[in-house]
């Protein structure tokens, strides 16, 4: 028996309620099924002809809320374009669904057309695989806790053309249960707080008020990823690390991470310092660093449930001069990259969306955003740290989004590897508004440059790391129906009225080596 409609009913039963679709023949049967439950208002059809964009932007959906979302492929490599998203929902604990077409088992390893092994294709990156020939195999599905992707194969047959729709059987679906781990070990890690700090990464939205009480209570030194939403809180101003220099000053014995894995280059050089101890309370089953340290996988409300955390403790934390060299480097250098985050910062409203590229954006805006004036609604894609599918990821975080506009900040290598992201606008509550793309062109990766391994590289050497052009976004954003509007780093910020705007910003590279130059000096 065909299995199509009892997948999808049972995936509407976990909560599915998008999915976007990427047509072809093998998962036609799926499509139809899909679009007349969408007929009946039980779900959300999306399309996109790019699997990759497609799952991408699924993964937006999916991450601002943390609700499962499905991205639906026909058979062959276009399920594999969707590997890079399921490896980024993997480490970012995001609930992607890839619900996969498949040829018939008796198919496998014969090298028949479109007949690759899909068979466990994104190996440990799915928390639950569902090969899937009829009804009786969906049992599986029932394993799935959420907390990370699901793959779910369905091996059909050929579709033919007087082929009835199969109707959806719904299935009994079990209970689904989530181990808790004893606190016990995090409660007897907190009671010495010498020299304790705490790096704050990526919270999802319903644990920042727990955490940021917890936090309170604890007292200790803080540094904030603009992803945890509280960067800019002013009740934790008074033990806010401003700059990542300033934790260089401090004599750090211990280390507690709450959340995602933080962009720091301070949190790498982990790695190397042993007699610091570490302990990471993670949405996930990965501490983060090689040389494992002790590990808390938080669940639902698990900040209610901490033990043997004393009263707020009045710490003091020495004054820096750090945050004073940011604001005058900045002063000096408007025009650098930096300087143009700075600027944004100001001028992006506090209830607007704000997603932040890899590699560079994350960085500079953690550094150089203004504290006064706070921006909760930060994300970007920091599980596997990839540039690929940035913009369909925004533009997934984009839909049903009420806040004042929403400003995707990218680096022009970053755009140039998801070209095809603007496919999905028109499909946007009210075709998307007050959407700003704002791409900083540098003509390359210039964030090579500063890796301490590829310093030494001469001009020759960084034409081809840094992936050197002179490509300019105006005639892209022409082809998608997107405004455009072009902003010489360090002169005023062009105006942008239009639904969709691509805002191309020509950064000055040397007034941005004059920047960092004054920070090490």
């Amino acid at each position: 028996m065909n299995a199509a409609g009892s997948a999808i009913g049972r995936l509407l039963r976990l909560g599915v309620k998008d999915f976007v679709v990427c047509a072809g023949a093998r998962n036609a049967s799926l499509a139809l099924i899909l679009l007349e439950q969408a007929e009946l208002g039980r779900v959300k059809v999306w399309r996109h002809f790019d699997e990759r964009s497609a799952a991408f932007f699924s993964l937006g959906l999916a991450k601002k809320d943390r609700r499962p979302v499905a991205v639906v492929t026909t058979s062959g490599t276009a399920a594999a374009e969707v590997l890079p998203a399921i490896i980024e929902a993997h480490y970012s604990a995001v609930p992607l669904v890839a619900l996969t077409a498949d040829r018939p088992r008796r198919f496998r390893k014969s090298g028949a057309p479109q007949a690759i092994e899909q068979e466990h294709i994104f190996g440990g990156y799915v928390s639950c695989f569902v090969d899937a020939e009829g009804i009786e195999d969906l049992e599986t599905m029932n394993q799935w806790d959420g907390r990370g992707p699901l793959q779910v194969n369905l091996c059909l047959e050929e579709p033919v053309s007087d082929e009835a729709i199969p109707e959806i059987t719904w299935g009994k679906m079990e209970a689904r249960e989530i181990s808790t781990e004893s606190s016990e070990k995090l409660a007897a890690f907190l009671q010495n707080r010498e020299g304790m700090i705490a790096l704050v990464g990526e919270l999802a939205g319903g644990e920042r008020d727990a955490v940021k009480q917890f936090l309170k209570q604890l007292g200790i030194p803080t540094w904030f990823e603009a992803t945890s939403g509280l960067r800019e809180a002013a009740e934790l101003s008074r033990q806010r690390v401003s700059t990542e220099g300033d934790l260089s000053e401090m004599k750090i014995a211990r280390v507690l991470r709450i959340g995602g894995v933080p962009s720091l280059r301070f949190w790498r050089d982990l790695e190397s310092s042993d007699d610091i101890a570490v302990f990471s309370i993670c949405p996930t089953s990965y501490p983060g660093l090689s040389n494992r340290r002790d590990l808390y996988q938080t669940q639902q409300g698990w900040v209610h449930h901490m033990t043997g955390i004393s009263p707020e403790s009045h710490i003091d934390i020495l004054p820096t001069n750090r945050q004073a060299m940011v604001d005058s480097s900045l002063k000096k250098n408007p025009a650098s990259e930096p300087g143009v985050i700075r600027t944004l910062s100001e001028h992006i409203p506090s209830d607007a969306l704000v997603f932040l590229g890899n590699s560079m954006p994350i960085r500079q805006w953690n550094l150089a955003a203004s504290f006064e004036k706070p921006h909760p609604h930060c994300f970007a894609n920091r599980g596997a740290n990839g540039i690929d599918g940035e913009l369909s990821a925004f533009f997934g975080l984009c839909q049903d989004f009420h806040g004042a506009g929403a400003w995707g900040l990218f680096g022009d290598l970053t755009t140039l590897y998801d070209l095809n992201a603007p496919y999905l606008l028109d499909q946007l509550s009210d075709k998307g508004r007050n959407i700003r793309l704002v791409v900083l062109n540098n003509g390359g990766g210039r964030i090579f440059s500063r890796l301490p391994a590829m310093a030494h590289l001469d001009e020759k050497q960084k034409q081809l790391t840094e992936n050197h052009h002179q490509i300019q976004f105006q005639h892209w954003a022409a082809m998608w129906g997107m405004g455009y509007a072009r902003w010489d780093a360090g002169a005023k910020m062009p105006e942008a009225d239009g639904r969709v705007v691509v805002i191309e910003v020509v950064v000055d590279n040397q007034r941005s080596e004059e920047f960092w130059e004054g920070l090490r000096q």
